[in-house]
């Protein structure tokens, strides 16, 4: 599991968190991306030991956030046991991405309780997108 990250953690307010679990999953997305870039930290769900799957069909889903809010409302719906893990992007590059390419898991970018799947993408997708954005910041 990653290393927890308290430091960046994104700050939302009770506008912002409504308006968003209203937007399309696109939407949700880029403003995932966005955020993540702006505090190098995402955030999972998980228990002690491990993270939050979610099944698809065929397909495994690992879900991710910007925000520790967004995580603990999924949390809650899910599993009293359940909580939200922050991962900076070292630790998420460190190790998570050996678990996702190990477990063979999509990742679904900021699903919300009224619509548990956001954006689903891989993670070369997901990799290369966050990238451009981070090019931006240099």
């Amino acid at each position: 599991m990653g290393k927890e990250a308290s430091l960046n953690e994104l700050r939302i307010s009770n506008e912002e968190y409504e308006a968003l679990t209203k937007c399309q999953p696109e939407v949700r997305y880029q403003y995932t991306l966005k955020r993540i870039a702006d505090t190098e930290t995402m955030w999972l769900v998980g228990d002690k030991n491990s993270f939050a799957i979610q099944p698809f069909g065929k397909e495994r889903l690992l879900p991710i956030w910007s925000s520790k809010e967004y995580a603990q409302a999924f949390c809650m719906k899910e599993n009293a046991d359940c909580v939200s893990i922050a991962i900076t992007l070292d630790s998420f590059e460190e190790s998570v991405i050996d678990y996702i390419c190990k477990e063979e898991l999509l990742l679904n970018v900021f699903p919300t309780i009224q619509e548990p799947v956001g954006k689903i993408v891989g993670l070369n997708t997901f990799a290369e997108d966050l990238s451009e954005i981070l090019e931006d910041y240099k």
